[in-house]
């Protein structure tokens, strides 16, 4: 269910809009709004192929305990199942 609502998010609204719902609705608990611009940057460096740059995170985040204060983007992407995003052609 909460991937297809996804989906629809990605083809409905724009990028930052998607993703703040998508984290807050899709997601228990809701992601922190903190993560809403990490998310997006993400979303965007996958889109460019670039899955393996690192987004430095300045708060503490639960990837901090496996990757510290640096994370891939995919893994952002794949923690929070932001791939109806990457794969949008917006």
């Amino acid at each position: 269910m909460g991937y297809t609502q996804a989906v629809e998010m990605a083809n409905l609204m724009d990028l930052e809009q998607g993703v703040r719902w998508h984290l807050q609705h899709n997601h228990y608990p809701p992601a922190p709004s903190e993560m809403i611009p990490i998310a997006v940057k993400a979303v965007r460096l996958c889109r460019e192929d670039k899955f393996d740059e690192t987004i430095v995170l300045f708060f503490d985040h639960q990837v901090y305990e496996v990757f510290g204060w640096s994370v891939p983007a995919y893994v952002i992407v794949d923690i929070y199942h932001l791939e109806p995003w990457v794969n949008e052609e917006i």
